[in-house]
């Protein structure tokens, strides 16, 4: 007999919180400068960039609307990671806007480290993260520009 499968039906909730990250060392399977993370009412999340675009759950030390300082995310399956999970942990530095992250693949005994910079994106409650990446991107411009300068100072 086949196995059987099930459905769960997960609510994503609307955007309460959002972050322009620039990663400055990351996993070669993933390897996109720039992404937008939106957290969502309820624990979901949705992360868009150049090459991928998925959601799942967030967990925080932090209430929701506090700058988060360490999140956990489990990513739900989908076509990014292969039809299976990822789980990242990422520490921010509010003092510097530097976070780390800490990527677990399944079947992988050793996490995958990547590191960058992380701004908050003003407004996120009219984030429309159907909107996509290209037009989300440009809609927050100046946003992913300050990132840049954090990651790039002049003279360094």
């Amino acid at each position: 007999m086949p196995p059987q499968t099930s459905t769960v039906t997960v609510t994503l909730g609307e955007p309460i919180y959002a972050q322009a990250l620039f990663y400055t060392a990351m996993f070669s399977g993933k390897p996109f400068a720039e992404a937008l993370l939106v957290y969502r009412r309820g624990g979901t999340y949705t992360i868009l960039s150049p090459g991928e675009d998925h959601h799942g759950c967030w967990v925080s030390a932090t209430a929701p609307l506090d700058p988060p300082r360490r999140v956990s995310f489990m990513s739900l399956p989908s076509a990014d990671w292969d039809d299976d999970i990822a789980a990242h942990t990422l520490t921010f530095a509010p003092d510097t806007g530097a976070f780390t992250q800490e990527l677990r693949l399944p079947g992988e005994s050793v996490p995958r480290a990547q590191h960058g910079f992380a701004v908050a994106v003003p407004s996120p409650e009219t984030i429309d993260p159907a909107a996509g990446w290209a037009a989300l991107r440009a809609q927050h411009r100046q946003t992913f520009e300050q990132l840049r300068a954090l990651a790039f100072p002049q003279g360094a």
